[in-house]
């Protein structure tokens, strides 16, 4: 099960093909009929993402109110059936809504645009666990982040269009409040949105104008989604008719969402900053969980916490798992060239080593999953609220960066260390401790 997130709709049928399509892609829904009382029903389901239904009665008062309760604010919003009246966009993202799909809206780009807003709502909920988990060894972190004001403010580096494009494309955009930069040469943007050319952006705005630029703006795509960095920047393609045959495959590119020309200005408009409230709110949510990396939590090499803290996390998990059902996963990486090193230059040289692997391990996976050291070198990854099949493609990930790079120690190694890591992956059961996943991950080692 490769999307486990609990999903509430407010205000439609149980036979909508639109909960069909999202049950079918493994998400668990459960439906409330217009009018209830949306913050009682958030309480008892306890879900990663709403879906309101703008139509029913009272939908936007229940985005608004739903934004405005300390408790039920940590939940992703969506609006949906949002009908045809003017600026009903606008007045969703004013509500606080993280997204809105349009009446139009196909259920495969309805499923693949829930992949962010779960991921949202499971960064909201980790933040929770994990500064509990900390609270018992005696670090505070606050778990309230304020809905920050939207300032239409921004900066996007605008790729595969010349300079003048993006207001023939839509007029309306150099007004909305965000500052363009424009690239015309996606793999020249690659470089650009890395920042190493002492740039900073917020996010991309990408043309793809035909078949021939898609195949670039593929690759650009491809590397910001790649890079642990740069995964969270938001991606919006602009696509001419026939450049993507099926907007899916754009989604599978990594894009968060997609328009085809001519676009309609409003719908960029809002769809851009609503893009950037939730990278804002992401990158709140990742300050806060980086924040229970303490001397108190970590292991001796930095970075990663202590197996005393991942002991203790995997139990918050599995109790979870007993109570409400939830999915986690946990992923095993051994580095048996950590004691080939020692064998060969000592113990000073596998200890650097060991502490670069963990500062590596620490960077390659979601700011919501907890890296800590499990032996001398063994280190193990809890991935919340992800199945195994999603887990396997983190682990295949992260094992073949580890695979592809060199390692650089001391003078007294005169080569850059090449590491073999062995890795297995096991879904987090009720009740079960730290070495019961370990022994299931460790049977699957490869």
């Amino acid at each position: 099960m490769s999307n486990p997130a609990n999903i509430l709709i407010l205000g439609v049928g149980s036979g909508d093909d639109r909960v069909a399509a999202l049950e079918a892609a493994s998400y668990r829904c459960t439906i409330e009929p217009a009018g209830s009382d949306v913050i009682a029903a958030i309480e008892r389901h306890r879900p990663g993402v709403v879906l309101v239904s703008v139509a029913g009665l009272g939908g936007l008062d229940a985005i608004t109110e739903i934004k405005g309760n300390a408790e039920a604010r940590r939940v992703t919003v969506a609006a949906i059936d949002i009908g045809d009246a003017h600026d009903v966009l606008r007045a969703c993202r004013e509500a606080g809504a993280d997204d809105v799909f349009e009446d139009d809206t196909e259920d495969h780009v309805l499923v693949a645009r829930m992949r962010a807003l779960a991921r949202l709502g499971g960064m909201e909920a980790e933040l929770v666990r994990r500064a509990a988990t900390a609270g018992e060894f005696g670090v505070t972190v606050g778990t309230d982040i304020p809905r920050d004001h939207d300032d239409g403010s921004g900066k996007l580096l605008v790729v595969g269009a010349a300079e003048g494009e993006l207001e023939a494309l839509c007029p309306l955009l150099p007004r909305s409040g965000i500052t363009f930069v424009t690239e015309p040469d996606p793999y020249r943007a690659r470089s650009r949105i890395e920042g190493s050319e002492n740039e900073s952006f917020d996010g991309a705005l990408v043309y793809v104008r035909n078949e021939e630029m898609r195949e670039k703006c593929d690759y650009f795509c491809r590397a910001v989604r790649n890079d642990r960095r740069l995964f969270d920047l938001p991606l919006f393609l602009v696509t001419e008719h026939g450049a993507f045959p099926h907007h899916a495959a754009a989604y599978d590119e990594g894009a968060n969402v997609v328009a085809e020309a001519p676009v309609d200005c409003d719908f960029v408009d809002n769809h851009l900053h609503m893009l950037l409230r939730g990278r804002e709110r992401r990158y709140a949510i990742g300050r806060r969980i980086a924040a229970t990396v303490d001397e108190k939590t970590m292991d001796i090499l930095g970075n990663v916490y202590s197996s005393e803290f991942t002991r203790a996390h995997l139990d918050r998990l599995a109790r979870e798992k007993a109570e409400r059902g939830t999915f986690s996963s946990a992923i095993l990486f051994f580095v048996p060239t950590i004691g080939e090193v020692a064998a060969l230059y000592g113990l000073e040289e596998a200890a650097l080593l060991r502490q670069q692997l963990a500062s590596w391990l620490a960077a390659l996976v979601r700011v919501e999953d907890t890296i800590g050291r499990t032996g001398a070198d063994e280190f193990l990854a809890l991935l919340p609220e992800t199945g195994m099949s999603e887990a396997d493609l983190v682990r295949k990930r992260v094992v073949g960066v580890l695979h592809q790079s060199e390692f650089r120690l001391t003078d007294n190694v005169p080569v850059g260390i090449e590491v073999y890591v062995q890795s297995g992956i096991a879904e987090l059961r009720a009740g079960d401790s730290l070495e019961d996943t370990i022994s299931r991950a460790s049977d699957l080692l490869e």
